[in-house]
């Protein structure tokens, strides 16, 4: 999902219920802000956490769009089996090793379209334990008791061995939701042990990647690091919460609203200004009659499969003629989000 880890900024806050003004003039004072290097991995930005007791070496992606933090376990066809569930190689969570694990009562959920599981269902159960987050004061990391967390529950093994372990969300909180979309970034400041800021920096294509410590990228949970960025200095955009954002083939159970999402305003490759409405061949199947004039919404995800900025569908003619671009058979090796995209 979204952009690789090429130069940009960004800061975001993950409560929605904060205003910009209060941002800015915020006192950071819920303990020091962590600054986490990351390095470039097959789906996104990674870094490694420790889950459980005895702690448990997870590494996770980090990803804008995801809700919650999501473990893969030794859970799959309905019963706990490390031989018959995890591929050898494939780093997981094993938690019937951890004493600290507990079961959560929330339901489960299941989700369509995703990038481990294209086509078939992703279902995930709940639990709580102990998270620890990176802290370069501190070889423990930053730790927290009881974090609710997603646990794989699918109907089948891994098709294949990932270079992940589990994914670290970071989506915004809305007012109605309970734990289950929850990003342990969220649960520490609820906790208290970070304030609600969150910045991330990349350092791909920058001549030295000093700034992201030796690494491909950069975040930072509890703060802004001012040798990189300026908070005074930012722009603030209020995320756009529509039901229109599952209208397409993308089908989440139960569905989900709460993106990094924008109003898009304007296209231009050069001086040309592309249009931002919607074709009539790119719409929704079935239709949904609220969503055909909608206001363009561009959301911000900064995984492995993006490659750089948001693109609509009515650029494509323009786009390919400026840079003399060759449309490639889509069952190529290259993995595809949901839908029916081209490369």
């Amino acid at each position: 999902m979204g952009l690789q880890c090429l130069f940009a900024t960004v800061l975001a806050v993950l409560t929605t219920s904060t205003s910009a003004s209060v941002i800015q003039g915020r006192n950071v004072s819920k303990g020091t802000p962590l600054r986490i290097p990351m390095r470039q991995l097959s789906h996104g930005p990674a870094y490694n956490i420790k889950v459980g007791n005895p702690p448990q070496d997870m590494v996770m992606l980090d990803d804008w769009t995801w809700h919650s933090t999501w473990l893969y376990t030794p859970h799959c066809k309905g019963h706990y089996s490390v031989p018959d569930c995890v591929l050898p190689g494939q780093n997981f969570f094993d938690y019937g090793r951890s004493s600290t694990f507990r079961n959560a009562s929330d339901a489960d959920q299941t989700f369509l379209g995703t990038d481990y599981t294209p086509g078939a269902p992703f279902t995930v159960s709940f639990g709580t334990d102990e998270v620890c987050l990176p802290n370069d004061k501190d070889p423990k990391g930053r730790c927290q008791q009881k974090v609710e967390v997603e646990v794989s529950n699918l109907a089948f093994q891994f098709p294949r061995v990932e270079d992940i372990g589990g994914i670290i969300g970071l989506a915004p909180v809305l007012p109605s939701f309970n734990a289950t979309y929850y990003p342990a970034a969220y649960q520490f400041m609820k906790a208290g042990q970070l304030d609600s800021v969150v910045g991330w920096h990349m350092c791909g294509r920058l001549k030295s990647k000093d700034s992201c410590q030796g690494q491909d990228c950069l975040t930072v949970y509890g703060g802004t690091v001012t040798s990189i960025y300026k908070p005074w200095t930012m722009q603030y955009h209020g995320i756009v919460v529509s039901p229109c954002i599952n209208a397409g083939n993308l089908k989440l159970t139960p569905p989900r609203d709460n993106y990094w999402s924008a109003s898009w305003t304007g296209f231009w490759i050069g001086n040309k200004r592309i249009s931002l409405a919607t074709p009539t061949t790119a719409m929704p199947d079935p239709p949904v009659p609220s969503c055909s004039s909608i206001h363009p919404i561009a959301i911000f995800d900064e995984g492995g499969l993006g490659r750089g900025a948001p693109v609509p569908l009515s650029t494509f003619g323009t786009l390919t003629s400026a840079t003399k671009a060759t449309e490639i058979n889509s069952t190529s090796a290259l993995p595809l989000n949901e839908g029916k995209q081209g490369l």
